[in-house]
């Protein structure tokens, strides 16, 4: 299955984004690519988990973790802050093909409904862990997934 349009405008936008090194607002990447935001986070929402799976599936580094909540930047260089309670979901529902570190506790969202935004904060190690392989990913991204 290929990415859906919304999806591939997302996933070209931060594959540009990358070598900046600094996370981006969910608003960002709506405004950047037209891709409605909406409640709850919309269509950016549903774009960003199908770029999460593809990205696991290639075994690549979860690119969509650098997309975060603009009332969760907490690091003046912008090199870090919180995504949405989806991230935390689409992680723990993933079979972990690209072998990243899992704090405990994140099992439990694999069959519950997706958290608050607020519980990505007890993974705020592992967020930044996963933040780290997409600065530090060496190869060149994928131009499609």
């Amino acid at each position: 299955m290929f990415l859906s349009n919304d999806a591939k405008l997302i996933y070209s936008f931060l594959c540009n984004q990358c070598p900046n090194k600094k996370v981006v607002t969910y608003g960002t990447v709506s405004k950047n690519t037209n891709v409605p935001l909406g409640e709850g986070g919309g269509a950016v929402r549903d774009a960003l988990a199908e770029i999460f799976k593809k990205s696991d599936a290639a075994k690549l580094p979860p690119i969509t973790s650098i997309v975060v909540q603009e009332a969760n930047l907490y690091d003046r260089k912008m090199r870090y802050g919180m995504p949405g309670g989806g991230y935390l979901s689409a992680e723990a529902q993933s079979p972990n093909f690209a072998n990243r570190p899992r704090q405990a506790g994140i099992e439990r969202w694999a069959d519950k409904p997706r958290p608050k935004d607020t519980e990505v904060w007890a993974f705020k190690k592992m967020i930044e862990q996963h933040q780290d392989l997409v600065w530090d990913y060496q190869g060149a991204w994928p131009s499609a997934l």
